[in-house]
C-alpha cells in the first residue's frame, strides 16, 4: 500500500514538472514582450528626434524588428485579446506616422505623443499579465527581469526627455525619476552578483557599460547621445534577457 502511494506521488510530481516549466516559459515570454515594447518605443523616439534631422534607416529597422518580434511572442502566448488589442493600436499609430512625409512626420509630435500613450497602455496590460504569472516564481529569475526592465525604462526615459511635448506614460512621472531608477539598477547589480557568483565577469562588463552612459542619462542636455546610449544599454538588456532565457529554459 505504501509502495503504491509512493509511486502515485512520483507520478503526480512528474505530471506537475512540465506544467511548472511551462509557467516559467510563459513568464519569460511576457518579460521579453515588454522588453521588445521598450525597444520599439526607444528607437521610434530616436527616429523622430527634432535634434537629429537626418533619419538613420537603422532606427526604423530596429523598431520594426521589435514590432515583428512582439507579434511572434503574442502568438506564442495564444494572442490574448487583452494584449493584442493595445499592441494593434500601438502598431497602427506607428504606421500612421510612417505614412506621413518626412518633413511632416518630423514635426508631428502629437502623433508621437499618441504612440507613447499607446505604448504605455500596452505595457500596463503586459505588466498586469506578468505580475499574475510571476506569483511563486524564482526570485533569481525575477531579479534578472527587473534589472532588464529598469534598464529599458531609464533608456526610454532618456530618449523621452528631449521631447518637451511628449509625456511619460510607461511610469508614474515623479520628481527624481532618473535618480530612483539609477539607484535601483545599481543596488540590483550588487544583488545579482551575489545570486550568480559564477557570472561576475558578465556583471562587471554590464556595470562598465552602464557607468559609461550613466552621466549622460542624468544630464541629457549637456551631452545628447541618443544612439550611443541605446547601443550600450540595449546590449545590457540583451545580455540580461539571454541570461534569463537560459534560467527559464533550465526550469529555473
Amino acid at each position: 500500500m505504501v509502495l503504491h502511494l509512493k509511486r502515485f506521488l512520483v507520478l503526480i510530481l512528474l505530471c506537475l514538472a512540465p506544467m511548472a516549466h511551462a509557467d516559467v516559459q510563459r513568464l519569460q515570454t511576457l518579460h521579453e514582450l515588454r522588453s521588445e515594447g521598450y525597444t520599439a518605443g526607444t528607437y521610434l523616439l530616436i527616429d523622430n528626434n527634432l535634434f537629429e534631422r537626418v533619419r538613420e534607416p537603422g532606427n526604423r529597422e530596429e523598431y520594426n524588428r521589435a514590432l515583428a518580434t512582439m507579434s511572434q511572442l503574442l502568438q506564442q502566448l495564444g494572442n490574448p485579446s487583452e494584449l493584442t488589442t493595445p499592441f494593434a493600436n500601438f502598431q497602427l499609430l506607428i504606421r500612421e506616422l510612417e505614412a506621413l512625409g518626412d518633413e511632416e512626420a518630423h514635426y508631428n509630435l502629437a502623433t508621437v505623443n499618441r504612440i507613447m500613450q499607446a505604448h504605455g497602455a500596452f505595457d500596463a496590460a503586459a505588466a498586469s499579465a506578468y505580475e499574475a504569472a510571476a506569483a511563486d516564481m524564482p526570485e533569481d529569475l525575477l531579479a534578472l527581469h527587473k534589472q532588464s526592465l529598469e534598464t529599458s525604462q531609464i533608456l526610454m526615459l532618456y530618449q523621452n526627455n528631449m521631447f518637451s511635448s511628449v509625456g511619460v506614460y510607461f511610469l508614474e512621472n515623479q520628481e527624481g525619476l532618473f535618480d530612483i531608477l539609477d539607484a535601483s539598477i545599481l543596488a540590483r547589480s550588487a544583488e545579482l552578483k551575489g545570486i550568480y557568483p559564477d557570472q561576475s565577469e558578465t556583471f562587471s562588463r554590464l556595470d562598465k557599460q552602464y557607468e559609461f552612459i550613466q552621466p549622460r542619462l542624468k544630464n541629457p542636455l549637456s551631452d545628447w547621445v541618443p544612439t550611443i546610449a541605446a547601443f550600450y544599454l540595449q546590449r545590457n538588456v540583451q545580455t540580461l534577457n539571454n541570461m534569463a532565457r537560459d534560467v527559464a529554459r533550465s526550469g529555473a
